[in-house]
């Protein structure tokens, strides 16, 4: 959902017509065959529309259709050179000459339109997520050690998985004794102790309202890293400044995007497995490539780089840790080296930090704790069973019971070993990024970027609130979106300092970290310039382009334009917008049920049943290179 999403900001169309496509043309990447006519990749680019309209979003230098990350986005610029939004039937029918075809899509964007807010919300958090062990790892109920251990070869699925159980509560990764636990999520920790039921325990609650149980731990970490105030110097080392237009206009298609049929069940047959079914002008240019249509920025391509001894102490810091991670291996293990003072053993540094930005707390409950951090160690079970850890998810929502955990284990553990996001084991949505890359980037890349872009000023109390993961994902990349689109917000109200309540009596979204408020853009203050096309009214007019768990609920000011907007008398200072937290009716603290009990089993089960999607480590040979100068497509 994420991808679709930041595709369908990118270029302005709703993402749900490109989560339709998708599942019409290979059932959202389950069937990668080659159609009849030559069409190939996860949205069906025939290879000469592909070298015209193709991208590199995840900025690995190759523009690969058998990405899904490139492929989505090149889905949208197409759709939109072909006449998106404005016309979406015409340039549905541009991307698949077929009438029947123009209809699917449609109904199947209304089916998946029809999904609970709240539902999307909560998924695209679980999904976030990281794998909740560090090392080479295996899941079952009754497995050995040894079977944990077992190498993935190059090539092979990274997620070495077992069947799942629609009973199953909880389940059991077995790893090497002494193995990273680490936090899933940014996230608060609710519960931590011993009991007799759950052994060594901690419950982390992630910012989206999902709970993570980690019991039978060998050992529970003493202390974790808290950030101390200022982290600027380990940020990005340059802020890019452009107030360029967004985009590039393509020339308008001449050829269809995707034609042909598929064997095994392919082109219109979803097989079941669909996001509804699951939740319930000009010509081209000589040469046929065409300067790009996406980011403002032109940025370098990121170069593989391998440490031949990834987990020495310099090169953990400079991406070995990262290397190690894709591949399953423990950046922890023993013979790693640790110094005083480090952040070794408490916490997995792939995002390079200087352990010199960092205190040590205690560890206990209410601690407000990173993604990364780590919580404890697999240990030995008293019962003499091989070293385990007992994993549990319970998803936001009053009355969310707890889900078998497998079917998302399956999703994060693919996420790490491929080239989804990054290049080369390496994230690479840093630097210069278009807004669809911003809106794709995970929250600690986003913390980074915030605090060294110095288009966004924020005063000193809230520079500690993005330091320390107090903010949502949302708000940060909110921040970044408005100054990428060139309106240097100032922010002066985020989490610290603001009261719980409102004046209205109400519980504040700044009280949960979900809602920010901006008091100049470019220098210039809100109070006394809020008129019609001014920079306050271009941010509103902004934001509602956002689109799935981007998109806001507040938008107050002094204008009422209809969608989230309000218009508040004492809103005249400055711009407030806020967020929904999943699972609570879009006010913060106060839970409802984002599904029914027996969905979410159903649904569990659903995702369970459905294969995971072909994603390789390594770009294909239908993958074109990414041009270096001239044009400006993402990493172009």
């Amino acid at each position: 959902m994420p991808i679709y999403q930041a595709a369908g900001t990118e270029y302005g169309v709703q993402w749900e017509y490109l989560a339709a496509i998708n599942e019409i043309e290979t059932n959202y990447g389950r069937n990668l065959n080659v159609s009849t006519a030559g069409a190939q990749g996860w949205m069906q680019f025939m290879p000469a529309t592909w070298k015209q309209y193709g991208v590199d979003a995840n900025k690995d230098g190759r523009k690969d259709p058998y990405n899904p990350v490139d492929a989505i986005f090149a889905a949208a610029r197409y759709l939109k050179a072909a006449g998106a939004p404005k016309n979406m039937r015409k340039a549905i029918f541009a991307y698949n000459h077929a009438g029947w075809y123009v209809d699917s899509v449609v109904l199947r964007t209304r089916l998946i339109a029809g999904m609970s807010p709240n539902l999307v919300g909560s998924l695209t958090g679980l999904a976030e997520a990281r794998f909740p062990v560090r090392g080479r790892v295996k899941y079952a109920d009754d497995i050995s050690a040894r079977q944990a251990r077992k190498r993935v070869k190059p090539g092979q699925n990274a997620a070495n998985t077992v069947a799942g159980d629609p009973n199953r509560k909880n389940i059991e990764l077995f790893a090497k004794k002494g193995s990273p636990v680490i936090a899933v999520n940014d996230g608060v920790v609710m519960k931590i102790g011993r009991s007799k039921r759950l052994g060594r325990y901690i419950v982390l609650k992630d910012n989206f309202g999902n709970r993570f149980t980690y019991a039978n731990l060998g050992s529970i970490s003493e202390q974790y890293p808290v950030p101390k105030e200022d982290v600027r110097k380990q940020a990005e080392r340059e802020a890019r400044r452009s107030v360029a237009a967004l985009t590039v206009d393509d020339p308008r298609p001449d050829k269809a995007a995707s034609a042909g049929r598929q064997d095994g069940g392919g082109r219109g047959s979803a097989g079941g497995g669909g996001l509804a079914s699951a939740l319930g002008g000009a010509k081209p240019s000589p040469g046929g490539e065409q300067p790009s249509g996406g980011s403002r920025y032109q940025a370098p391509v990121v170069k593989e780089r391998l440490f031949a001894h990834p987990n020495r102490r310099n090169a953990l810091a400079a991406g070995g840790a990262e290397q190690l991670a894709a591949y399953g291996a423990d950046p922890l293990a023993p013979g790693t080296p640790a110094t005083p003072g480090s952040l070794e053993g408490y916490f997995l540094n792939t995002r390079g930090f200087d352990s010199k930005d960092f205190r040590l707390a205690p560890l206990r409950k209410g601690a407000r704790i990173m993604g990364d951090t780590i919580v404890g160690r697999v240990g030995d079970d008293e019962g003499g069973k091989d070293p385990r850890l007992s994993f549990a998810i319970r998803p936001a929502g009053e009355g969310a019971p707890e889900i078998d955990p497998k079917p998302l284990l399956d999703g994060w553990k693919l996420l790490e070993a491929t080239a989804i996001y990054r290049a080369s084991g390496k994230n690479v949505l840093q630097g210069g990024a278009s807004v669809g890359q911003i809106l794709l980037m995970p929250k600690n890349l986003l913390q980074k970027r915030v605090l060294g872009d110095d288009r966004i000023e924020i005063y000193s109390c809230g520079r500690k609130d993005v330091a320390r993961g107090q903010v949502s994902r949302q708000v940060l990349a909110s921040m970044a979106y408005l100054a990428e689109v060139g309106l240097k917000p100032t922010v002066s109200s985020l989490r610290c300092g603001h009261s719980y309540y409102t004046t209205s009596g109400n519980v504040s979204a700044h009280s949960s970290g979900d809602a920010l408020d901006i008091s100049r853009w470019n220098g210039q203050p809100v109070l006394g310039n809020q008129q019609k096309g001014g920079p306050t009214y271009q941010a509103i007019k902004r934001m509602m382009l956002l689109q799935g768990t981007m998109k806001p609920q507040q938008l107050i000011s002094l204008f009422d334009i209809g969608g989230p907007t309000l218009k508040m008398a004492d809103h005249a200072d400055h711009l407030h917008i806020g967020f929904r937290r999943a699972g609570g009716r879009g006010k913060p603290g106060v839970g409802s049920p984002v599904l029914k009990r027996d969905d979410w089993y159903k649904l569990v089960k659903r995702l369970g049943d459905i294969d995971n999607p072909a994603v390789s480590r390594r770009p294909s040979k239908s993958s074109l290179p990414a041009r270096r100068g001239g044009g400006r497509s993402h990493g172009e």
